[in-house]
């Protein structure tokens, strides 16, 4: 499968930033979805005889799980994914891609900074994950192929993901609407000067919050509806907006062109950019009865460099047809790669 870049995304820079957070030593971090509970962190951590270095978090826009998942990150020792989408699952969404872009989520951007920069704690930000996917409210398309309303253009989508880097990231507030304006997207709270009263009434620093953050881009390696307007490349926000670069599969979805599709997608990025590359997502779930796709997605990563983290999915609750102990010999899988000396236990500063 040949990918690509549009001539506008090829523009925009590449490379690993020094502050992309990126496992020491050639190391990879191995991590769980969290389902609110430290003890059920605890129980997965037994059943693959390991630590996991990272605990993903899931959040919507303008929610308090960024809060309650800081706390939870800290207790269990973790760095945390906050993966962060428009709406509650299943349910409306709560703003638009242009909205986003055009300003109106700001304050929700900003109080996201803040909580992260003063907790202390390294947090990777999954970004509107699966974006070419009909299920997310992000995306473009509709399941039969036809484009939503304006609002959910991939130009939206390209400009609110830009326009929160911007904004999370920090810095001199007066170089972040610089910025911003280059874009051509207004100033944060759609001010119409750098000195704008609006600044002193929301109690907005001459110097933005400097969060340890990073962004990780995970699309779907095959959009779905699958049109040439919805492959991964049309959500590609530019180089300078990403720290890290992903995909998710599933034991359930892995056929032959699937799994060609995921090789592929990670050998483009690879070959052109060097970002460190992150499995958002990955189960055993309903398929993977031998531990047949545990053992090859584990043989790909501890072979491709590139590869620095994995996130396994078990829902956002504990008890469900995702946990690791419905697949006996999966977990026997699992158990035996992470023993690997690649596999760090813990993230730099977690360890307390």
């Amino acid at each position: 499968m040949i990918l690509v870049l549009p001539a506008a995304a090829q523009g925009h820079g590449g490379g690993t930033r020094d502050d992309a957070f990126v496992p020491p030593h050639h190391r990879i971090f191995h991590g769980v979805t969290d389902t609110g509970s430290v003890r059920d962190f605890q129980v997965f951590n037994r059943r693959v005889g390991a630590h996991s270095a990272l605990l993903e978090s899931f959040g919507h826009w303008g929610g308090k799980h960024l809060g309650a998942g800081l706390h939870r990150w800290r207790v269990t020792h973790t760095r945390g994914v906050f993966s962060l989408s428009t709406a509650p699952g299943g349910q409306p969404e709560l703003i638009s891609p242009r909205q986003i872009a055009r300003g109106m989520g700001d304050r929700y951007i900003l109080r996201v900074a803040r909580l992260i920069e003063h907790s202390g704690q390294v947090v990777y930000i999954r970004l509107f994950p699966e974006m070419n996917g009909s299920w997310n409210p992000y995306c473009a398309f509709n399941s039969d192929g036809s484009s939503r309303r304006a609002g959910h253009s991939t130009d939206a989508f390209r400009n609110a993901w830009r326009r929160i880097v911007l904004i999370a990231r920090g810095g001199r507030r007066a170089e972040v609407n610089r910025r911003l304006v280059k874009l051509g997207m207004p100033r944060i709270y759609r001010a119409a000067s750098n000195d704008d009263p609006v600044y002193a009434k929301r109690k907005v620093p001459h110097s933005l919050p400097q969060p340890r953050v990073a962004f990780m881009w995970v699309p779907q390696t095959i959009g779905s509806p699958e049109i040439q307007g919805n492959a991964p490349e049309s959500y590609w926000p530019g180089g300078r907006y990403v720290d890290w670069i992903g995909a998710d599969i599933y034991s359930k979805f892995a056929s032959p062109g699937v799994w060609s599709a995921f090789k592929d997608f990670y050998s483009h990025w690879h070959s052109r950019h060097h970002w460190p590359f992150v499995v958002g997502e990955y189960s055993p779930w309903d398929n993977d009865y031998r531990g047949t796709f545990t053992r090859r997605l584990f043989n790909w990563a501890l072979g491709h460099r590139r590869v620095r983290a994995l996130v396994y999915y078990r829902s956002v609750t504990p008890n469900n047809a995702y946990d690791i102990n419905h697949w006996p010999r999966a977990k026997a899988v699992l158990r035996d790669k992470l023993r690997h000396h690649r596999f760090a236990k813990f993230a730099p500063g977690t360890r307390r």
